[in-house]
């Protein structure tokens, strides 16, 4: 690879690796593409989770982002924004452009600001949104995942403050004008619509105003550092599928055009030379095809026509010549004899039409069939469990308190029992079950939801209390709850206040 010199920033003294790797990648480096994928593909990742609520729709767009950013390294690398913020700028436009759904998360975790990573920009952002009040906190968290519920006029408060946040961030510079400020700081985070942009590229013409719109662009990729969520599997593998590094292959010369070949009825065309099919006319005995005078051109030469002069051409030279597989014909009166003698025996075809949906529809029906007597024997153990604890000494029966179905669960030394009733679920979430005991929360197992709406669940062990959450499937593995509790199920709750 010839030397490429590192980047800097405005000719100022901060390098920019992301745009070296960008510049490499475009000369067909391959190990500066995979690492490419592995500096940005959490915070790419992490940032559609967040906007899309899906892993797994997450997960194709940060390929397609990331697939898209190799293509166009080269006009990366040179664009007016640092190599890392040209990169998540698209990834973050690509993300709120599939409109963003499910909750909004908090991007200050409970933990210390400096257990969450080493990188120190990291612990200036969180520093920033800690230092904000709660609702503007809220709004800037909101903004960064796609979400700007405001219209009209309603906008320009709340834009001035996510640009007062993003100026913390990186000093935008530049004339104090609100508007441009405000502006910048929507279509930084994708969230100016059509209007919008077309008054920011009037406002932008200058170069001190146009270095204000580049600057909340960096900004806003500063926020995406707290988003940064790693994909379940290596994406190496997917992005870089069909990337070739230079030295694997020699540049190959564009392929010469195919000839051009004629044919007639005699001689059919049925192929070309990429195919590699060689195909010519039928013999036919006692005779030639085409025109006795002229046979066609390729075609095998007739009993006889040895001493004729072969016919040559500059154009045909670099044809193959055409000759014909008597294999394929034997195949083909096979075949006839074949479709014959079954019209002779007059088998009509929709009888065996009816044969094959009636083997269809018995194995539909044994499929259900068996999926009805696992889910009555499993009804039938609950059922037998139930009554079982139950009926054991010192057993509690809780219901559970919950805006989404009913809840009830039998407590006993030797275990617990719990079903539920007309529970809803949401896509990509799942319903885990937790246990506390003298203030130490554990996890019992991820409930199965039916599709009538009923879990039922058992377990030998048993707690004080229980409630349930949503986590991201398939599970949380943390060991800690989420702040999404769907029901409680407290016996201390039921119990009756002292008089």
């Amino acid at each position: 690879m010839p030397a490429i010199p590192e980047d800097t920033i405005d000719l100022g003294e901060r390098l920019d690796p992301v745009r070296t790797l960008l510049r490499r990648t475009a000369g067909g480096d391959q190990r500066a593409a995979a690492a490419l994928v592995d500096v940005l593909g959490p915070r790419i990742h992490g940032l559609a989770v967040h906007v899309t609520g899906s892993a797994a729709r997450a997960e194709k767009l940060a390929v397609t982002v990331l697939r898209s950013c190799l293509r166009d390294a080269g006009h990366l690398a040179t664009s007016g924004l640092p190599g890392e913020a040209a990169v998540l700028d698209r990834a973050r436009r690509a993300a709120v452009a599939t409109r963003p759904t499910g909750d909004v998360r908090s991007l200050a975790g409970p933990g210390p600001a400096t257990d969450r990573t080493s990188d120190r920009r990291e612990v200036d952002v969180l520093r920033v949104l800690l230092e904000l009040p709660p609702a503007q906190r809220a709004l800037v968290e909101s903004a960064a995942q796609g979400r700007f519920p405001f219209t009209g006029t309603a906008r320009q408060q709340p834009a001035l403050t996510i640009s007062e946040v993003l100026d913390a961030l990186v000093p935008f510079g530049g004339p104090p004008d609100a508007e441009t400020r405000g502006l910048s700081s929507l279509d930084a985070l994708a969230l100016a619509d059509e209007g919008e942009r077309l008054r920011l590229r009037e406002l932008t013409r200058s170069p001190e105003t146009a270095g204000i719109h580049r600057r909340a662009i960096e900004a806003a990729a500063r926020l995406a550092l707290l988003t940064a969520v790693p994909p379940s599997r290596d994406l190496r593998l997917a992005v870089l599928e069909g990337f070739d590094a230079p030295g694997t292959s020699a540049p190959s010369a564009p392929p010469d055009p195919e000839a051009v070949y004629r044919g007639t009825y005699s001689t059919p065309v049925l192929g070309t030379d990429t195919q590699r099919r060689v195909v010519g006319p039928p013999p036919v005995a006692g005779g030639l095809h085409g025109r006795a005078a002229e046979p066609p051109a390729g075609s095998p030469p007739a009993p006889g026509s040895a001493a004729a002069p072969p016919q040559w051409s500059p154009q045909a030279a670099s044809a193959p010549a055409f000759t014909f597989r008597p294999t394929d014909e034997k195949q083909r009166s096979r075949r006839s004899r074949r479709r014959e003698q079954q019209r002779a025996r007059g088998i009509p075809w929709i009888s065996r039409s009816l044969a094959a949906a009636a083997l269809l529809a018995a194995l539909v029906l044994g499929v259900l069939l068996l999926d009805s007597h696992r889910q009555l024997a499993a009804s039938e153990d609950f059922t037998a469990a139930w009554a079982d604890r139950a009926l054991t000494p010192g057993a509690q029966l809780v219901t559970g308190i919950s805006d989404n179905g009913t809840w009830q669960a039998v407590l006993t030394e030797e275990g617990l029992v719990l079903r539920a009733e007309g529970v809803e679920g949401r896509q990509s979430e799942v319903l885990e079950l937790w246990g506390e005991t003298d203030g130490v929360q554990r996890s019992l197992g991820v409930l199965e939801l039916g599709a009538d709406g009923t879990i039922e669940f058992t377990s030998r062990r048993t707690d004080q209390r229980l409630f349930v959450t949503r986590e991201m499937a398939p599970g949380n593995e943390s060991g800690s709850p989420s702040t999404k509790v769907v029901a409680s199920l407290d016996p201390r709750a039921e119990a009756p206040e002292p008089g």
